[in-house]
This record gives structure tokens, C-alpha cells and sequence, in this order.
């Protein structure tokens, strides 16, 4: 019995690797996929970024009471 649940937990232990394996392969697989889109239809559009109002404060603006 020793040896099966040794055996059994190889099994258990080859499938993790397995899965971070694949995991990795996939990762992979999407930045290039990323990459040979940017190149066939360029980066991807950035949003404009949005204005912040700054106060100014303008002495030629002022009215003179």
C-alpha cells in the first residue's frame, strides 16, 4: 500500500507541474499574440487624458470697484 500512495501522490505532484507548465505555455502564447497584433494593426489606443482646470489668478481680470 505504501507504494501506491507514493505512486498516487506523483501523480498529484506530476499534475501541478503539469498545470504551471501549461499556465506558463499559455502566458506565453498570449504576449505573442499581443505583440503580432500590435504590429499588424498597431498599439492599442490610449485614452486622452482628461484636462485639470487650473486657477489662474489674473490681476488684468479683476474688476476695479
Amino acid at each position: 500500500m505504501v507504494g501506491k500512495q507514493q505512486k498516487g501522490s506523483n501523480y498529484i505532484t506530476g499534475a501541478v507541474c503539469l498545470m504551471d507548465y501549461l499556465e506558463k505555455v499559455l502566458e506565453k502564447l498570449r504576449e505573442l499574440a499581443q505583440k503580432l497584433i500590435e504590429t499588424l494593426l498597431g498599439p492599442q489606443a490610449e485614452p486622452e487624458p482628461e484636462l485639470i482646470p487650473i486657477p489662474v489668478n489674473d490681476p488684468k481680470r479683476r474688476h476695479h470697484r
